[in-house]
């Protein structure tokens, strides 16, 4: 797998879509501070899966979102997605892609993307997990971070091992088993409690069953005495009714006759009653048009004296509208005079206007000539006085020209004689210097030798120190595995014999007997019968509830046995053999134990036999139609019978599966003591062994160390030789070189003395000549200065005449336009005024004329008036005499009502005895209804009761009732009863059987994951330990390449399991003592760490690695070891590395720089230096220029390399936020 391309769009400071190519071999990210590479770095974080803003130099999770910039709006999203190839098909098809990616929306809403689909971020982390990328992988050392794991506590330096043994997957499985299995302890705990509730509800079901029996029965015969009694009272009653019913019949008779008369009555009052109703209303009609009549006429008096008052009004408003007229006419005509008189005064201006208008011109224009002489003598004097200037630094020039080469001439000689004495001194030393060197190279040799031999005989010890431990491991396990697995069989046969003692499945009225011990009871039928598997299930499943059985003496012992139902098994007649059958076996022939009970056994299944298959079984059954065949895979066949899948569903829970559980673990035990016990002896072996070995391997790794410290010292004064003298000849051919520039410096500065000297006296001849014409410019440029001051006081003068004539104008102006504005308003008034007056001498013309109209209308309603008033008068004579005749009448009415209402009355009296009478029948029935949820009638025909005849003599009636008395007082006694105990614990019991078998399979499953996670921790043991020991080797061979020798160690705790071990970091730089990781300084740590971090990655690489600017405490030496160390990793791994070291940038095949050419917002360019390292060697080829000497191979000389000149002459990468 590897990384093919980095997308971003809207994340921190790359608000644009940004495509970032990966190409195998070490890229570089470069830029200037604050333009954004970190940000690439945080963007691999966020789309693995980071969920700390912390992590990601942020303060919330939404500052990954493009906050805006100068000119740009903020983002409303951010997104970043890697593209990874996978060539060998670890995650997809050979050669496909993965596309992950991570979107955060301005709203809050975030998501997870794999190949454009939503994910969750366990399936993005499951997919990545033991790939060594993900979060909290080895894959990206973060700015600031690069010593995060020397400063972490051997505890979490773990996580970067587990990642490169793979095992993150697995502890993630160990976590999902933990949960589950506290899940089933949990479940566990919470059965117990619900199977002792349930036992104790059985057993109080059990008392309240009893109990309930027994109120039925007296429940019954209370129902019987109960119907009786009501169906005698409801017959008394009913005769009582029909009585009632015949008395209110003749009533009923006598009330007709009477009502009829007091109708006919009725009927002539209200033919009465409606005339007098109609002459009412015509009187009333009559009084209420008279007094409409006379509010009309009132109403026409109001109307005609306010249309009077009105039209006045509409007069005076005319004469006062006439009166303001008059003066809005005299008002205009004194504006007009005032108008002329502005007019008059604005022509007189505008000639004063014109004149100071020409002499405002003459002043400018005199003005402008002397303006223009002055700003040019000016501007000779500055020519003037700036040639002065550039005399004068001339010769200051000059003269520091003339100081620095005599300076440099002096300086010169004085190290040229230096020189020439250090190169005496030189040959001397030389000599002294090689032969010190060849003594060296002797030492060096008899080290590497003394070296070579230990360290073999160190890898033989090595081989067989692990070997052993490898059996001593192997042992350990077979013992834990041996000991595990006789606990298993130790519990087993424990579980099975608590089943037998506490009789578990077996009936109670069975158990009770058996716990009795009774000597005529010899246990259970099949504790003295073995069955081979998997006969017993079958058997088991065959035999039913009566494999639980009881062995008794004799058929007589069923006289003693208390009640219940029994199976009893007994010998007795001569023992049977079933015929043979070709194909087949007697079931006889499967029982082991006493014979006795086998053939008890036998006579009770019958002719039965067993073979193998159910095809055989049922072919056997057609041809043998007297025998029954049983086969071994579950099927019973018999003759027009066949029972199937009698072993689904089954468990080895019968007597007879038992006894073969029993013995099966009571084998497996034996097995397993004596496998712990060999596996125990082997590993005593192994570990004495190992003890030897160590001792010895310790003693010669003290040797080794030895020789290796005499090695590294030999080495150390082999280098320190070659160093100084290479530094020798170094220096020698400097100072010759330098010797030689130094002459040719002493004679270039002469030339330059003189140069400097004669440069000097002419600059000072030049600003003499230059100040005297100075001062003459100056003197005429005063006169011209004077001029120009008296034209631009008489041009300010003109001015100040023609704006003050503009002021007076512009005043006139104001006035005139007021004046116009004033007649204006005053005509549009007259005009107003004119239209009003006439609509108001309309309006008043025309409510006149209403009011005359209104006097001619009150004139007609008085004449309606007096004929109405004697309309009414002969209308009340009318409604009088009617009134006389309906008195009269309504007595004779009245008369009539008395007698209806005696009848009334006595009818009343009868109906209410007749309610009573149907209510108390009403009431006996919803009595007996309410009690019994039934009718009367119907609980009659259920009990047999002939309700029809069912009316008793009082004696017996009373004799009845006291029986249902005594009966309601034995029910009540009950107090509250259970009717629903017999089904309740039925139900009860068979809860408490299922949860007991769910108890049995949560005892399973948690046997399961305990097993599971003892699986997953070995595994993970293992490979922790090898990944451990991978990383251990390599790290110490790459701390000693980038120190130059030197020792490092890592070392788990000691006395802990692997898993949980912590791991110390113990390092020993070259020429210091052991020390520990704190005191390192901060090259060395960052040395250290990277050391780690490239062991990790030997041991397991990863697809790719992002570094960013991890070389900061480097300096060059150090950086170009790392570097060289770093190549050899780029064939297997993709390495990005953020840095500013120009060394790094040298060493990398491509570079992108990371630019903000518009503020806050970054950009993305690129440089393939294999291209570019081509252009240059052919500009070097044409030009032949020195400064692209390749370096020198000791990589110590400070010159530009290729690349580097390269990067340089690109200013799309150097820039800053301003290119």
């Amino acid at each position: 797998m590897y990384l093919k391309r980095i997308e971003l769009e809207g994340f921190k400071s790359f608000a644009d879509r940004t495509v970032i190519p990966v190409e195998d071999g070490l890229t570089g990210i470069v830029g200037p501070n604050g333009c954004g590479k970190s940000n690439v770095v945080d963007a691999l974080l966020w789309v693995m899966g980071e969920r700390s803003a912390k992590a990601l130099r942020a303060d919330a999770m939404e500052d990954v979102i493009f906050k805006g910039a100068e000119g740009r709006s903020s983002g409303g999203f951010s997104m970043v997605e890697i593209i990874l190839g996978d060539d060998q098909g670890e995650i997809v098809e050979v050669g496909g892609e993965v596309a992950v990616g991570r979107r955060l929306f301005r709203t809050g809403e975030s998501e997870f993307l794999l190949h454009g689909r939503k994910v969750r971020r366990k399936d993005v982390r499951n997919l990545l997990m033991d790939t060594g990328l993900g979060v909290r992988g080895y894959m990206v050392l973060a700015q600031g971070k690069i010593d995060a794991v020397l400063a972490a506590n051997p505890a979490e330096r773990r996580s970067v091992f587990e990642e490169a043994a793979g095992i993150s997957r697995y502890k993630a499985r160990k976590h999902e088993t933990g949960l589950k299995l506290k899940s089933c302890a949990q479940d566990l705990d919470r059965l117990e409690d619900v199977i002792q509730e349930v036992e104790k509800s059985v057993r109080s079901l059990r008392y309240q069953a009893g109990k309930a029996q027994k109120f039925l029965q007296v429940r019954d015969q209370y129902r019987r005495l109960r119907v009786e009694v009501a169906l005698s009272q409801e017959a008394r009653l009913r005769v009582e009714e029909e009585t009632l019913q015949s008395r209110q019949a003749e009533l009923e008779k006598q009330l007709q006759e009477v009502r009829q008369s007091r109708l006919d009555s009725e009927a002539a009052l209200r033919a009465l009653e409606e005339e007098e109703a109609t002459l009412r209303a015509r009187f009333e009609d009559l009084r209420a048009e008279t007094s409409a009549t006379k509010e009309k006429i009132a109403g026409l008096d109001e109307r005609i004296r306010g249309l009077e008052a009105r039209a006045s009004e509409f007069d005076q408003r005319a004469e006062r509208d006439d009166h303001r007229f008059q003066e809005l006419q005299q008002v205009c005509a004194e504006h007009q005079a005032a108008l002329q008189a502005v007019e008059t005064g604005l022509q007189e201006l505008e000639s004063e206007h014109q004149e100071l208008l020409q002499a405002e011109a003459k002043a400018q224009a005199r003005f402008e000539g002397c303006r223009e002489q002055w700003q040019g003598s000016r501007a000779q004097m500055d020519d003037l006085r700036q040639s002065i200037l550039a005399a004068m630094g001339d010769r200051t020039r000059a003269q520091n020209e003339l100081a620095a080469s005599a300076q440099q001439r002096s300086s010169a000689q004085g190290t040229l004689q230096a020189h020439h004495r250090r190169l005496q001194e030189l040959g001397s030393s030389t000599e002294d210097l090689h032969q010190e060197w060849q003594q060296a190279q002797e030492a060096l040799q008899a080290a590497h030798q003394a070296v070579a031999q230990r360290e073999g005989r160190a890898s033989q010890l090595v081989e067989n120190r692990d070997r052993l431990r490898r059996e001593v491991d192997q042992c350990g396990r077979r013992a834990a595995d041996a000991r595990e697995r006789g606990g298993e069989a130790r519990a087993r046969l424990q579980a099975l014999a608590s089943f037998e003692e506490e009789l578990q499945g077996v009936p109670d009225h069975l158990r009770r007997l058996l716990q009795e011990e009774r000597a005529e009871v010899s246990g259970l039928l099949l504790d003295g019968v073995q069955v081979a598997e998997p006969w017993d299930r079958l058997l088991e499943n065959l035999l039913g509830k009566r494999q639980q059985g009881l062995w008794v003496r004799s058929r007589t012992v069923a006289e003693d046995l208390p009640e219940g139902c029994f199976d009893l098994f007994f010998a007795e007649g001569e023992a049977l053999s079933s015929p043979p059958i070709e194909g087949a076996r007697a079931v006889e022939d499967l029982f082991r134990g006493d014979p006795d009970r086998c053939q008890a056994l036998r006579k009770r299944l019958g002719s039965l036999y067993c073979v193998e298959t159910a095809e055989q079984a049922a072919r056997l059954a057609q041809s043998h139609s007297e025998a029954v065949f049983l086969s071994a895979d579950g099927e019973l066949h018999a003759s027009g019978y066949a029972r199937i899948g009698m072993l689904q569903g089954e468990d080895a829970a019968g007597i007879l599966a038992r006894h073969n559980a029993r013995q099966a673990a009571q084998h497996a035990l034996q097995e397993a003591s004596q496998e712990e016990q060999e596996a125990r002896e082997a590993h005593d072996r192994a570990a004495a062994e190992l003890t030897v070995l160590v001792e010895e391997l310790d003693a010669l790794e003290g040797d080794l160390r030895s020789a290796v410290g005499v090695r590294e010292r030999a080495q150390a004064q082999v280098d320190d030789l070659e160093k100084r003298r290479r530094a020798f000849a170094e220096e020698r051919a400097g100072l010759e070189r330098e010797i030689q520039s130094l002459e040719e410096v002493c004679q270039k500065a002469a030339d330059e003395e003189q140069r400097a000297e004669l440069a000097r006296d002419q600059a000072e001849n030049r600003r003499n000549e230059l100040q005297s014409e100075l001062e003459q410019t100056e003197l005429r440029g005063s006169e011209e200065e004077q001029s120009f001051e008296q034209a631009r006081g008489e041009l300010q003068e003109a001015r100040m005449a023609v704006e003050r004539l503009r002021h007076r104008r512009r005043n006139l102006e104001i006035r005139q336009g007021e004046s116009r504005k004033q007649a204006k308003r005053a005509g549009q008034e007259q005009d107003r005024l004119e239209e009003e007056i006439a609509q108001l001498q309309a309006r008043a013309a025309a409510l006149r004329l209403e009011a005359e109209a209104s006097r001619q209308a009150s004139g007609e309603l008085m004449q309606e008036r007096v004929r109405l008033e004697e309309r009414l008068q002969q209308a009340g004579e009318l409604v009088q005499r009617s009134s006389e005749g309906l008195g009269r009448l309504r007595e004779e009415v009245e008369g009539s009502g008395g007698r209806l209402e005696a009848l009334l009355g006595n009818r009343q009296e009868k109906a209410l005895e007749l309610q009573k009478v149907q209510m108390q029948r009403q009431e006996l029935a919803r009595g007996v209804q309410e009690e019994f949820q039934r009718s009367l009638e119907d609980l009659a025909d259920v009990l047999e009761v002939n309700w029809q005849s069912a009316r008793m003599e009082d004696e017996e009636h009373h004799q009845k009732a006291t029986l249902l008395n005594e009966s309601r007082r034995k029910l009540d006694g009950f107090g509250n009863v259970n009717l629903d105990a017999v089904e309740e614990l039925e139900e009860k019991e068979q809860r408490l059987d299922f949860l007991v078998s769910e108890r049995k399979d949560l005892l399973e499953a948690r046997g399961n994951l305990e097993q599971s996670l003892a699986e997953l921790d070995e595994h993970c043991r293992v490979r922790f330990v090898e990944t451990f020991h991978k990383v251990q080797n390599e790290f110490e061979g790459i701390f000693r390449r980038l120190f130059r020798g030197g020792r490092a160690e890592l070392t788990l705790s000691a006395d802990m399991d692997p898993l949980e071990a912590g791991i110390e970091i113990s390092v020993r730089p070259p020429g210091k003592e052991l020390r520990s990781i704190n005191l390192l300084s901060g090259g060395e740590r960052t040395l250290t760490a990277l050391a780690l971090l490239l062991a990790v990655f030997r041991s397991r690489p990863s697809p790719f690695c992002l570094l960013d600017e991890v070389d900061a405490a480097l300096d060059d030496a150090n950086c170009e070891r790392f570097i060289d160390a770093l190549q050899d990793f780029t064939v297997g791994t993709q390495f990005i590395v953020v840095t500013h070291n120009r060394i790094t940038m040298a060493r990398c095949q491509r570079l992108y720089g990371v630019t903000m050419r518009r503020a806050g917002v970054s950009q993305l360019v690129s440089v393939d230096l294999s291209e570019l390292e081509a252009g240059l060697a052919n500009v070097k080829a044409d030009s032949g220029a020195e400064m692209f000497a390749p370096r020198s191979s000791d990589r110590e000389a400070p010159a530009l390399s290729d690349r580097q000149i390269g990067l340089e002459a690109s200013v799309e990468i150097g820039g800053g936020p301003e290119s």
